[in-house]
């Protein structure tokens, strides 16, 4: 049905006469009506178009050639449209123009009396009446149809429904109520509803029930109006079992709870909503909340998860439901309130009824931060066992070969002598000799036999000269940043520096288009709320911060295992031996990174324990000595290699030292206590600690010392599966010469033992 609102009218006229229909056509042109019109002169022509296109109004004339009076219209009706009818009439058909009304012609109009405003009024008015009529038709059926609907749920209720006037006589009731009064309902109409009734009211009532028991009734009124007077609709249910599956869950709800706080693990249960029901003891402390505040709240607000790999809390709280029979936790970071993040074992539960319906969802999660760390550090350093023989076996025959090359060079120079014109290139070739002892540091850090050397230290010039020297020609700037009295540390030089030297190079190679590298050195005060993994007390932090390529989350796990490396040309012993540097100093070392914004590596080495301020380190630091000593005495010297054999002995004679020379410890005892007995006694003993398939120089050492007490005995070796190297003290040896040595190391360490 067209609304006269409506901004464009389509009209379709039927008029014979030719005259007549442009004075209308006129007329309508004259009107405010946006509208078109379509006009025909028989009946037949103006049905075909009806059956073709459908218009807001028809101006009909009754009088046609195919067709006369009322049957023109009932025609026109025939086609079922929703047009609005009006009748053009002359003045003498008044009769059949009321009759048109009758017949359902909106309006009818005498053509002698047309005009513009007389046909726009009659227009809009007709149809405002024809929507009015419509509205009031569709009323009428959707009343039938909800009153037809109201007695169908009526009968259908399984609750007692009854409706009672304002004196509470019964007019009407559903079968529902002569089952629960067990009463005929026909006989129950007219009667007076024996319970005291409000409207708006709800109470529970206790009827007679079987035998001498009752039950319990929950009573609920609500105004009406019912055939037109005021009225009462009451709803009666018999929730007495319902009451009683009340008190049971409420058994059952006081029994679980005492069994969810009871277990170790936390636990939050909710309801089909994702809203908190319950939290137990264990699952409140480690969110740091109190139960009683997050009861009712949405459980993304409470228990806020993040995932490892991709460092973006969890949206989807479903990924943790996992099949039944599935034991498998999935590891994610807690998100604690005024706390570090907790690593967590998580895994839900989805809680249905039989009817398989949801009802809300179970979360359990367990604190496995400190068995995470643990287990970390076990699979890290059982990786580094894995390869220690391997890495100690290249590193004792590469510290033979260096110490060769090394040797023969130094004797090649004390020969020449300084002012030599080759003496130069010696030197030169002498110092690179020495740079190659960083790999065999990489190697040696992954073997027990690289554990440090330690001594009271500073680092803030030791970091600034390795940054600066590993950037030189480079694009990126180094910033660095330190605090004005920062601690000392108990710590190896040589290997430190390596640490530092294999971050600024990861971090270069991090930034191949320039960058600012920041590294600052900081006190800190550990109390393990900082750096969880970090026992508590005093240390001293470097922090070396790019602005690179950040590193992907599936590789902040691997970046520490040996051999593992992203890099075209890298051989994965970087990080590697970084971590088992700090390791082996008692520290940590951490990474943090994000994609495109860049990574920070934080080392933490422990304050000294032996001194307090760096002026402390700077008075206690030993001058080095460069004076080559001669000496003189029998020296014997015990090697497996026969070139680092060779050259040791070649060095401690041009000391003025006579030099007897053995490949394994049977020998050297052999040729130690023969000498001894025949008055001919070695003034000190050379034993290389390290002898694949013989007897090394630790255990000859041990021997010879129960043998002579008066043993002069020097280690010498790049690598030994014991800390002889780093503790000779407490060892039974009087001091150590590492590989690869000098001419001048040899020289000082016989001085000082045998004057």
């Amino acid at each position: 049905m067209p609304e006269i609102e409506k901004a464009y009218l389509d009209i379709l006229l039927l008029e014979d006469n030719a005259a007549d229909a442009d004075l209308v056509s006129e007329y309508i042109e004259l009107s405010s009506l946006n509208c078109d019109i379509l006009t025909a002169s028989r009946l037949a022509e103006g049905l075909k178009i009806l059956k073709q296109t459908s218009f807001d109004v028809i101006l009909l004339d009754l009088s046609l050639p195919d067709s006369k009076g009322i049957d023109t219209l009932t025609a026109v009706q025939a086609l079922d449209g929703a047009e609005v009818i009006i009748v053009l009439t002359g003045a003498d058909d008044e009769a059949l123009s009321l009759g048109a009304l009758q017949a359902g012609a909106q309006d009818y109009l005498f053509k002698d009396k047309l005009s513009s405003e007389v046909l726009s009024r009659s227009i809009r008015y007709s149809l405002e009446r024809a929507n009015l009529l419509k509205r009031v038709e569709v009323h009428n059926r959707e009343t039938k149809h909800r009153e037809a609907l109201l007695r169908r749920i009526f009968d259908a209720n399984t609750d007692a429904m009854l409706i009672l006037t304002d004196e509470c006589e019964i007019k009407f009731l559903n079968p529902a109520v002569g089952e629960l009064l067990d009463a005929d309902p026909d006989s129950l109409i007219g009667e007076i509803f024996p319970f005291d009734v409000r409207g708006g009211q709800q109470t529970e009532l206790e009827i007679p029930g079987e035998g001498d028991g009752f039950r319990l009734v929950e009573l609920n009124a609500v105004d009406l109006v019912w055939q037109g007077e005021s009225s009462m609709l009451v709803v009666l249910r018999d929730i007495s079992k319902h009451r009683e599956a009340e008190q049971a869950l409420i058994h059952e709800k006081h029994r679980l709870d005492a069994v969810i706080d009871s277990i170790a693990d936390a636990v939050i249960a909710t309801d089909s909503k994702g809203c908190v029901e319950r939290i137990n003891a264990e699952a409140a402390r480690l969110i740091g909340v109190e139960p009683d505040a997050v009861h009712g709240k949405p459980i993304a607000e409470v228990f806020v998860l993040e995932d490892p790999r991709t460092d973006k809390p969890l949206k989807n709280y479903r990924d943790l439901i996992s099949e039944p029979g599935n034991d498998e936790f999935v590891e994610y970071r807690l998100l604690v309130k005024d706390g570090a993040p907790v690593l967590v074992h998580a895994e839900m539960r989805s809680i249905a009824d039989s009817d398989e319906m949801k009802r809300g969802e179970v979360v359990a999660f367990r604190d496995i931060t400190r068995t995470k760390e643990h287990e970390d550090e076990l699979f890290k350093n059982e990786k580094l066992q894995s390869i220690s023989q391997l890495a100690g076996g290249i590193a004792h025959d590469f510290n033979n070969i260096l110490t060769a090359v090394l040797g023969n060079i130094s004797v090649a120079r004390m020969g020449l002598g300084e002012d030599h014109p080759e003496s130069e290139k010696l030197h030169l070739a002498e110092k690179a000799a020495l740079q190659a002892r960083t790999l065999t540091q990489q190697l040696l850090t992954f073997s027990k036999g690289g554990s440090p050397v330690l001594e009271a230290t500073t680092i803030d010039q030791l970091v600034d000269d390795c940054a600066q020297f590993m950037l030189r020609g480079s694009n990126v700037r180094c910033e660095l940043t330190k605090d004005p009295q920062l601690w000392p540390v108990d710590a190896d030089k040589g290997q430190i520096g390596q640490v530092i030297n294999n971050l600024v190079i990861n971090a270069d190679q991090a930034m191949p288009d320039g960058g600012i590298l920041k590294v600052s050195l900081s006190n800190m005060k550990n109390d393990r709320k900082q750096v969880r993994a970090l026992a508590a007390g005093d240390y001293v932090c470097i922090r070396v911060q790019d602005q690179g390529t950040g590193i992907p989350a599936e590789n902040l796990n691997r970046i520490f295992d040996p051999y593992f490396t992203t890099k075209k040309e890298g051989n994965g012993l970087g990080l590697a031996s970084s971590y088992s540097i700090i390791q082996n100093h008692q520290g940590i070392i951490v990474v943090d990174s994000t994609i495109g914004e860049g990574s920070t590596f934080a080392v933490y080495l422990p304050k000294s324990v032996n001194v307090e301020s760096a002026e402390e380190v700077q008075a206690n630091a030993p001058v080095e000595d460069e004076t080559v000593h001669s000496g003189h005495g029998r020296i014997l010297v015990m090697d497996d290699m026969e070139a680092m054999m060779m050259v040791a002995g070649e060095i401690i004679g041009m000391l003025g030292y006579e030099v007897t020379l053995t490949s394994d410890g049977e020998q050297a005892i052999e040729v130690y206590q023969q000498a001894k007995e025949s008055g001919h006694p070695f003034a000190a003993v050379v034993f290389d600690l390290t002898v694949p398939g013989g007897m090394g120089g630790e255990e000859a050492c041990n021997i010879l010392r129960k043998y002579d007490p008066s043993l002069v005995a020097i280690a010498s070796s790049g690598y030994s599966t014991s800390n002889i190297m780093s503790e000779w003290e407490s060892s039974c040896f009087d001091a150590v010469v590492p590989k690869p040595y000098r001419i001048k190391e040899m020289s000082a360490a016989l001085h000082r033992l045998l004057g």
